[in-house]
């Protein structure tokens, strides 16, 4: 037998290393369930089917759901990793490789501010959010979408100077910001968007002259400047598009000897013939 004095440190070692034990399952316990409880994420989730197949969509489902609560504000959107990206409120997917193509959120209640992350959208073809109520800057990472055809942000709040970084939209096709108050001058790099077709800026607070690299957009049939503050005249490289069919400068400060050149008189509004002069 065991003297007493040997006994009891045995008889203590093995209770202090039966608690260990327990303290130990009871760490891994609510480890596991830690991690059952824990937020779907995209890759987790339900929203994105085959992410495996699918990084491109898994990436833009990320960019979403980071941008949902800045971009809504007060409205509620229902974007959530528990839901299908495919039925996300105003987001369209296509493919294969399935990616996000549309944005449209239309009138929609949205107080928030345009999230910078749907810059990192980078298969985005339309991106609509007319007629809520954003406010603040339009971000210049909207300026890192290369497939964007079509921006609509008119009717908002929006403040600030129009980004020098929308002239890399190279595919843009439509820009309407009008009916916002947005300031600074016009901005040059506006002219290298080639494919424009139309370019609304009307009702802002946007100053300075028009610049002339404007009279590039060849393929323009839609100019609205108006009600503005831009002076000075009108450039007379306006005069090279030949595919205007309306030209808006109303409501500005406009000034100087070519204020109304001649060849303004030529700008006929196709295919009904009658001249939009401002």
């Amino acid at each position: 037998m065991f003297a007493p004095s040997i006994r009891f440190p045995i008889l203590a070692l093995a209770v202090v290393g039966s608690l260990v034990l327990l303290y130990a399952a009871q760490v891994a316990v609510r480890h596991v369930h830690a991690q059952g409880d824990a937020a779907p994420t995209c890759a987790t989730g339900t929203a994105v089917p085959d992410e495996a197949n699918n990084p491109g969509l898994v990436s833009d489902c990320e960019a979403l759901l980071a941008s949902r609560d800045t971009l809504a504000g007060t409205a509620t959107l229902n974007w959530s990793a528990d839901t299908p990206i495919s039925d996300w409120e105003g987001v369209t997917v296509e493919g294969p490789p399935q990616r996000v193509t549309r944005i449209d959120l239309r009138d929609k209640g949205l107080a928030g501010t345009i999230p910078a992350e749907l810059g990192r959208l980078a298969s985005l073809q339309g991106l609509d959010l007319a007629s809520n109520q954003l406010s603040g800057p339009i971000p210049t990472e909207l300026g890192n979408l290369p497939n964007l055809q079509w921006l609509f942000l008119w009717g908002n709040r929006l403040s600030g100077p129009i980004p020098s970084e929308l002239g890399s939209l190279v595919k843009l096709e439509y820009l309407w910001l009008n009916n916002n108050q947005l300031t600074g001058p016009l901005q040059s790099e506006l002219g290298r968007l080639a494919n424009l077709v139309k370019l609304h800026l009307s009702s802002n607070q946007l100053t300075r002259e028009i610049p002339t690299e404007l009279g590039s957009l060849l393929n323009l049939r839609e100019l609205d400047l108006s009600e503005n503050q831009l002076t000075g005249p009108i450039p007379v490289e306006l005069g090279s598009l030949s595919n205007l069919r309306e030209l808006k400068l109303n409501g500005n400060e406009l000034s100087g000897p070519r204020y109304r050149p001649n060849w303004v008189t030529c700008l006929t509004c196709k295919p009904c013939g009658s001249r939009r002069t401002g």
